[in-house]
């Protein structure tokens, strides 16, 4: 941390005297995310301040966007940065003027009593991440003044994801895609096509789930889906009739998609229904779909829509674990009748983990998003003690537990060590970005323990 502090101050000295603008913008841009960090923000502001009354229009908008990010991280310094801004807000520049302007009334509002509200708009409006979709904002802006609906309030609330909006984007594609054009003769067959099958397979499912909504629910809209959990076996692998779960998560619904495959020659399953129990009192069922016909060597879906009840004192994570079975009419070759039979699988776990979609992050980025969120996010630590053995399966059992991406390389425990930490991070529930820092270690009384601190927006 002390050599961290003399490098930003060398940093500070050097654009002090920097003729190239690009390079000193990007330096400005670099001081803004890591000064709130430091032991003594306020000591930096001068600095930062001389760039915005003696360089060109592009450094001196960089000067007041890197302003207004310390004012965001360190509330202490708000009334300071506010009074430092006036000086410009005659700027013979437009756009500096107007970054000032804006800047300005919302710090204004910042520092009245008793505006949180203005206080989480602020650390919104300096965050680099969108909890939607930018596509999604203009394509629904566009639709919401055709349709003449000027006089209403356009609610952000209800856009999708990036990623969601982009599966719904492939998905109407794939729906138009000419087969004859799909499949040339002689294609070559690549890496880009390999993903282009995915990407196609995914839109398809992605299709599939639309349509069964559509007839479980019809005229109901659950809202943009959140993310698709992998799927899970919930039968062994070399059963009669196969059974995994692929869970889709919305903000106040869970939809179970049970694919079903019969590996039994000679015998077709009719009416294929999934029967669950133990839903009450958190959940309950607010539709489903049957398999009409699984002749052998083939798969199918049924689909099971489950409202969340409660769950406002879990940021809408309503965990569960619900008895589940198959129930059909068995019919032989020959065989126009048929007889009922119950299936019974492994339970359905609905688990904290299910609720977070693992995303990647850049190499070395993690710390410096990490301390962001020590001024600007909530934090919450646990500790816990493990049931694992050794401290690889312990750190594998973390990460699956958690479903969160594992950075930096730290996903892999090297040999020999009796203490490891481990990097994560993912997307919760709403759109939130989580970070979690976990220090595992295996301890001679205690067997495995783990201390658990996530930060989050």
């Amino acid at each position: 941390p002390a050599a961290k502090e003399v490098g930003l101050m060398h940093l500070c000295e050097f654009i002090e005297d920097c003729e190239h603008a690009s390079l000193c913008t990007r330096i400005i841009g670099f001081l803004a995310e890591e000064i709130p960090g430091t032991s003594l923000p306020s000591k930096y502001v001068r600095f930062i301040y001389n760039r915005m009354i003696l360089e060109n229009a592009m450094v001196r908008g960089a000067a007041v966007d890197a302003l207004a990010k310390i004012a965001a991280k360190c509330p202490a310094l708000r009334r300071d940065v506010s009074i430092l801004l006036q000086f410009g807000e005659n700027d013979n520049d437009d756009e500096v003027r107007d970054r000032i302007s804006l800047y300005s009334s919302v710090l204004k509002q910042c520092l009245e009593q008793g505006r949180e509200d203005a206080d989480i708009g602020f650390q919104a409006l300096m965050s680099i991440e969108m909890p939607f979709s930018l596509d999604a904002l203009y394509d629904g802006l566009l639709h919401h003044v055709q349709n003449g609906n000027q006089d209403e309030l356009f609610n952000v609330a209800n856009l999708p994801s990036d990623d969601a909006y982009k599966a719904t984007m492939q998905a109407q594609a794939a729906l138009q895609v000419d087969p004859k054009k799909a499949n040339k003769p002689g294609a070559k067959v690549d890496a880009a096509v390999v993903a282009k099958k995915e990407e196609d397979k995914k839109a398809a499912a992605s299709v599939e789930l639309s349509r069964a909504l559509a007839e479980i629910l019809p005229g109901v809209d659950l809202g943009p889906i959140q993310h698709t959990c992998p799927p899970k076996m919930i039968t062994e692998s070399e059963a009669e009739y196969t059974v995994s779960v692929i869970k889709h998560m919305y903000k106040s619904h869970v939809v179970l998609e049970m694919y079903v495959s019969n590996t039994v020659q000679g015998i077709t399953l009719d009416s294929i229904e999934v029967k669950l129990s133990g839903l009450e009192p958190r959940w309950r069922i607010a539709g489903a779909s049957a398999i009409t016909t699984l002749a052998y060597d083939q798969q199918a879906s049924a689909y099971i829509v489950l409202n969340k009840l409660g769950g406002e004192d879990t940021a809408g994570a309503v965990t569960g674990s619900f008895g589940a079975a198959l129930h059909f009419i068995v019919k032989e070759e020959g065989d126009d009748l048929g007889y009922e039979d119950d299936y019974p699988v492994e339970h359905v776990q609905i688990t904290l983990g299910d609720y977070i979609y693992p995303r990647a992050m850049p190499r070395a980025q993690f710390n410096s998003l990490w301390e962001s969120l020590s001024a600007q996010g909530t934090e919450s630590t646990q500790k816990l003690v493990l049931n694992y053995k050794s401290l690889e399966t312990a750190v594998d059992g973390v990460i699956a537990t958690l479903n969160l991406n594992a950075c930096d390389n730290t996903g892999k425990v090297e040999a020999g060590v009796r203490g490891h930490t481990l990097l994560m991070t993912g997307v919760f529930l709403g759109g939130h970005t989580c970070l979690v820092k976990a220090l595992v270690g295996m301890d001679p009384s205690h067997g495995c323990v783990a201390k658990l601190c996530c930060r989050s927006k």
